[in-house]
């Protein structure tokens, strides 16, 4: 008796080829229920996928790969990071892709998972969200032709033969320093993250040329160091009280954890705001919709990057010869804690 295809394994139950394959794979993008019976429905029809026949037909896995940054910790915790996720995956769903995450765990050391993955074409093609890569990996990359979307924040050197759309952070700084510089009476303070030196220095040199265009600037005692969770911003301030209780700061944080770590110190030690501390955060992450005071933010343009960068790696999936070097405009959001 022939083996029963998947397309005639779809038609019979009454659902799309492409759903059969999810369910069958356990996909969190079918649900739970329609997965269930489409588990149940094979069984009773002895379908079992040709795993090996759909790769040697369609030379595809439609996975793709997201490589995280390496100070990526869980989803928990890099919560801009999660967004990022969130929003790839609900735009390759419509592509009928699904998606393999690989990061570097706590070590945040190199590990051979991403090698492995390509020499073992496990996806057709990567979003890498860290902002740089090795020599070795990008040779790992060229030598197997591996389709690549750079995407977030650039670090130091761009490697201009990589296809990127990255978000300019460094005017998102200028957009941060240009409000803030108005006000005279406040000083300008930074806070920054200790695991993203290269992408801060961006950060601050767009604060830094912000406050000029009002003849201010950022005293060196004003640049404070963190790690990059709302914890650790919030023991920052509480460390150099003194800096924020004897005098008005307008603060830049990295990044909105910090920004939230940020006002949560300032509400422990009984310092107002908007009237004393004034603060901007970078991101625009969901979760500031539900946190009180409403934390002005730096929107990074994930609405239009996301298309572009998912429209991108199709193409170059399909080996069409095009190439993007792009750099999306930030736009500053006022809410609750600035003026």
């Amino acid at each position: 008796m022939a083996r029963m295809t998947s397309r005639e394994f779809a038609k019979l139950i009454g659902v799309s080829q492409s759903t059969v394959s999810r369910a069958m794979n356990n996909s969190p993008l079918v649900p739970l229920s329609k997965r269930q019976y489409i588990q149940d429905k094979a069984k009773e029809y002895g379908f079992a996928l040709n795993y090996q026949a759909v790769s040697l037909k369609t030379k595809k896995n439609n996975t793709i790969g997201i490589l995280f940054p390496k100070h990526f910790l869980n989803m928990s915790t890099n919560l801009m990071m999660t967004h990022i996720y969130d929003c790839l995956q609900r735009e390759l769903k419509q592509w009928e892709y699904d998606v393999m995450v690989i990061h570097y765990g706590e070590s945040g050391k190199d590990d051979p998972t991403f090698e492995k993955i390509i020499k073992r074409n496990k996806v057709d093609g990567f979003f890498v969200l860290r902002m740089e890569l090795s020599d070795a990996e990008v040779k790992l990359i060229n030598d197997h032709q591996v389709p690549c979307v750079f995407m977030m924040n650039a670090g130091g050197h761009v490697r201009q033969e990589l296809n990127y759309l990255f978000s300019d952070s460094e005017y998102g700084g200028y957009l941060a320093g240009k409000y803030l510089g108005q006000f005279k009476e406040y000083e300008p303070v930074f806070i920054t993250a200790e695991e993203e030196v290269k992408d801060s220095r961006r950060r601050y040199r767009g604060f830094v040329k912000g406050l000029e265009e009002y003849g201010r600037e950022i005293k060196d005692s004003h640049i404070l160091y963190c790690h990059l969770d709302v914890n650790a911003a919030e023991r920052c301030v509480i460390e150099h009280e003194r800096l924020f209780a004897g005098e008005k700061t307008a603060v830049l944080a990295y990044s909105d954890l910090l920004g939230i770590g940020v006002v949560k110190a300032a509400m422990r030690l009984g310092i107002p705001i908007p009237e004393q501390m004034q603060v901007i955060g970078m991101d625009d992450i969901p979760l500031l919709k539900w946190i009180n005071p409403r934390l002005t933010t730096v929107h990074v343009n994930l609405e239009e990057m996301i298309p572009l960068s998912c429209r991108l790696l199709m193409d170059l999936i399909e080996k069409k010869d095009v190439e993007m070097h792009r750099w999306l405009k930030p736009r500053l959001i006022l809410r609750d804690t600035t003026i």
